[in-house]
């Protein structure tokens, strides 16, 4: 090899090691996936958008952050959000909530993991201050939390809408139900066959309550015996704000902010019928509050918001669960600041968002005991350059 070809080698894989965000010496990894956060700023929300890396490591791609055409929700000292799923990836597009302008972004996925707004994108939500979607085949369902501290300009409300083939929200004609004012809901979410919507449901100003309803040809929704379920600390569930589904689609794990375990309620896939199962699932740490199933349909992660780290549970046949462990508190963590978290669809790396600091944790689900490990640091956390409140994240 000439003098001049060895340097311009050597320059290429200078350039894309620092591209992708990797100044260490490792070799250069390649690019497996994206990953989707939002800013959540108050002048003009936006989308981060991340390349996953084959070692789990994550670099923001040039372009970003994508603009979504509305605002984010300025929490004030001492304040906070509360919320799973505010960003969805369904087929070729990501569904976005701009909780401070009350609208829902839509963009057109690339190959490439780029963003292009959908035309007539962003979309009136319906309500007050948008924080959670659930998307199944055409229907999307928008939780209008309508936070108290922000001055709501109606009550909390669940909303219905059909996704077009370009991308549009299409409002569902009475499909709106409306929720007690200080128990905006939290997280909607289908169950994977789409006849149920289950959603949890008022941690700022009361104790919560978790609802499930069924689907009707028309879009709109038929809330289910035992919906809605109040909780209260005698039943030992206090706070409910993520859940996950089981892979049959039979029940939901509801995490329990207050008392830092997890509820099991049985859900009928075709009335919706609710039921609450078994006793408390504890983990022994401090504010259990967002969950995600992994990939194999047997394993529940959750984020606890105090301790700042992540539990892992086994998942048997009939529903229940085991503790299986809780992995050291994140990097760098001296205040509350874990929520959100997300699972590679290879099981190999979890994803979990820190609202204050703005930044990602990654961890590797790959040890013999399933217990997490956060990466090395300088590979976790991954520090966000804008934004203000981190909110939600999706992967593909």
């Amino acid at each position: 090899m000439s003098t001049i070809t060895s340097s311009i080698a050597t320059a290429a894989v200078a350039v894309a090691v620092i591209a992708a965000g990797n100044v260490s010496g490792r070799a250069v990894e390649p690019v497996v996936g994206h990953a989707y956060t939002l800013t959540n700023d108050g002048d003009s929300n936006g989308v981060v958008i991340l390349n996953r890396l084959a070692d789990g490591t994550l670099a923001e791609m040039t372009g970003s952050p994508v603009a979504t055409g509305g605002r984010g929700l300025v929490v004030p000292p001492g304040g906070d959000l509360d919320s799973q799923g505010p960003l969805r990836i369904y087929r070729k597009h990501l569904l976005a909530a701009n909780p401070g302008s009350d609208s829902i972004a839509v963009f057109e996925i690339a190959s490439s993991g780029a963003l292009k707004a959908v035309p007539g994108s962003p979309f009136p939500s319906g309500g007050s201050h948008p924080m959670s979607l659930a998307v199944h085949g055409d229907i999307v369902y928008v939780a209008n939390q309508a936070v108290p501290f922000a001055n709501p300009t109606g009550s909390p409300n669940i909303t219905g809408f059909r996704l077009d083939k370009a991308g549009s929200l299409i409002p569902i004609a009475g499909s709106t139900i409306e929720f007690p004012p200080g128990e905006g809901p939290a997280q909607v979410e289908f169950n994977p066959s789409g006849t149920v919507l289950a959603v949890t449901a008022g941690l700022v100003q009361s104790d919560g309550s978790v609802r499930s309803f069924a689907m009707q040809s028309d879009g709109r929704l038929k809330e289910g015996t035992g919906s809605p379920f109040k909780v209260s600390r005698t039943n030992a569930l206090s706070g409910p704000v993520g859940f996950s589904w089981t892979a049959d689609g039979r029940r939901i794990m509801v995490t329990n902010f207050r008392g830092s375990a997890i509820r099991v309620f049985s859900i009928d896939p075709n009335t919706a019928g609710l039921t609450l199962e078994g006793a408390p699932y504890p983990n022994q740490q401090r504010a259990m509050c967002w969950a995600a199933l992994g990939p194999d349909g047997k394993t529940l992660y959750v984020s606890n918001y105090v301790t700042n780290n992540v539990s892992v549970f086994s998942i048997a046949a009939d529903g229940t669960l085991a503790l299986i462990g809780n992995s050291a508190p994140k990097r760098f963590s001296s205040i509350p600041d874990s929520k959100e978290l997300q699972v590679s669809a290879d099981g190999k790396f979890l994803y979990l968002i820190g609202t204050i600091a703005t930044e990602i944790a990654i961890f590797s689900l790959e040890s013999e005991d399933q217990v997490p490990r956060e990466l090395p640091e300088g590979r976790s956390p991954f520090r966000l350059k804008t934004g203000q409140w981190t909110m939600g994240i999706a992967l593909n």
